[in-house]
């Protein structure tokens, strides 16, 4: 087994293990709309980068189908907004919630730097860090 199906097996692991430990029973209906919706947003993303030839996914799941990445935008990107919308700080403060704005859009900008630098599933070729940044908040902004 290559580096890059090990990635997306302990991705789709970590994922489902944290939508079923983080989701509480009675906001099941908040994260399967929150989920659907992220899954909508990240695949509108994914296919503008791959439009405009930001970026490229070298190893994909479904080669022969679509350019596009499935794990990353069908799973693990929407987890990112279940989790996200799951703690997000009600009536705390507008510090509170810029802080975990932030929190949220690095660690998902983080991933897809280790993953674009260690591994085949994601290349940048005329994207950066910045822009994963601001896209990314702005897509939380949005869910």
């Amino acid at each position: 087994m290559n580096k890059e199906v090990s990635i997306l097996l302990l991705s789709w692991l970590l994922s489902i293990i944290v939508l079923i430990q983080c989701v509480p029973k009675d906001r099941k209906r908040i994260a399967h709309i929150t989920f659907l919706f992220g899954q909508g947003i990240a695949w509108i993303y994914q296919y503008a980068q791959l439009l405009c030839n930001l970026v490229e996914f070298p190893y994909r799941e479904f080669e022969n189908a679509t350019k596009m990445s499935f794990s990353l935008y069908f799973l693990i990107y929407p987890t990112f907004g279940v989790i996200f919308i799951m703690f997000y700080p009600i009536n705390k403060g507008r510090v509170r919630i810029i802080i975990h704005y932030l929190t949220f859009t690095i660690a998902l900008t983080t991933f897809a730097a280790l993953i674009e630098n260690y591994s085949l599933l994601y290349h940048w070729k005329n994207w950066n860090i910045y822009s994963g940044l601001l896209s990314n908040l702005i897509i939380f902004f949005v869910i």
